[in-house]
């Protein structure tokens, strides 16, 4: 497409001098997790709580050198997981989840409490940082309280609210009313922390869509102004169609994009196509968790292989349920 090109010549000029980041071979919206790995000893309460603030600490590093378009403000926002008000002190979603907190120790207690938000303090970095290194990369040449850029904020909002009550209501099913011990369950409880690892590829992608969507409309504006709305190619109508289009509309088209994406690299992954009925599938997946599952496979990398292939399961599900397809 020629809005390529176009981003290419875009992307040499003058960046912003105040960042700590390093652009100059570019920046990947892939995240690379670190995994949680200790000896059960480690994750008593004041272990989680010191990790907590660790990431508090590292994102407001993050946070302390870049600025906000000035319609964006602090936020509340209702997790519907737990039925809480939280708040917000950030784009996309950087919390303190006091509120989170309290509503899951009157539940389950303060240990699984600080559990599940060291779990969502620890998504809230990863996908901080990363958003600031993709969007300062890209856009650092653009006037930040452009439109266009008010929806990548949006948008990402969005998807990462959704991985936050993703995450809690992953928890609450492996929490599953126990009361965890760190010696008993640590292994139970590092799968826990590192929830936020599997809404990282849905998150990464949503990020990547939005962003090519809005330098496609940088690129569009500089060819044909801002203009009419008689001026706009239908492919670009069609998702940018004038100032006044609603953002939640925006979201789900965005949203739909990524999903038929993740639904094709699931279904590659497998060897097979979307023709492919659901016993066909669960045939190949069995072989593939025998292959891979970390009790009958010692290799270290195979556990993240089969993390890989139950997260690609899980979207290939979706296909199904979502076409009811049997």
């Amino acid at each position: 497409m020629g809005w390529r090109r176009e981003f290419k010549k875009m992307k040499k000029e003058t960046q912003k001098k105040s960042s700590i980041f390093d652009y100059s071979d570019g920046i990947s919206s892939n995240i690379i997790w670190n995994r949680s790995m200790n000896s059960a000893n480690h994750w008593v309460i004041e272990t989680l709580l010191s990790e907590i603030s660790s990431f508090n600490k590292d994102i407001k590093e993050v946070l302390s050198i870049q600025e906000l378009p000035e319609e964006l403000e602090t936020y509340t926002w209702k997790i519907d997981s737990i039925s809480t008000v939280e708040n917000f002190y950030s784009y996309p979603m950087t919390s303190y989840f006091k509120e989170t907190y309290n509503s899951i120790s009157e539940r389950l207690g303060n240990y699984e409490a600080a559990l599940i938000v060291a779990a969502l303090t620890k998504f809230a970095y990863y996908t901080t940082e990363k958003f600031w290194k993709v969007f300062n990369y890209t856009f650092a040449n653009k006037d930040i309280n452009e439109k266009p850029l008010l929806r990548v904020f949006e948008v990402m909002q969005r998807t990462s609210m959704d991985s936050v009550n993703g995450i809690i209501e992953k928890a609450f099913l492996l929490i599953d009313r126990k009361e965890l011990d760190p010696y008993k369950h640590h292994l139970l409880i590092e799968e826990i922390i590192d929830l936020g690892d599997d809404f990282t590829y849905h998150w990464s992608r949503m990020l990547d869509q939005v962003v090519d969507l809005t330098v496609e409309t940088f690129v569009f504006q500089n060819e044909y102004g801002q203009g009419n709305s008689s001026t706009y190619s239908s492919t670009y109508s069609d998702f940018f169609g004038g100032d006044d289009e609603d953002i939640d509309d925006f979201f789900e088209k965005t949203k739909t994009m990524v999903f038929n994406d993740e639904v094709n690299d699931a279904f590659a992954y497998f060897g097979i196509s979307k023709m492919a009925k659901p016993d066909e599938f669960k045939k190949i997946y069995r072989k593939m968790a025998k292959q891979f599952h970390p009790d009958l496979n010692p290799d270290p990398s195979a556990a993240i292989e089969m993390k890989k292939i139950n997260m690609f399961k899980e979207i290939v599900e979706q296909y199904y349920d979502k076409y009811d397809i049997v």
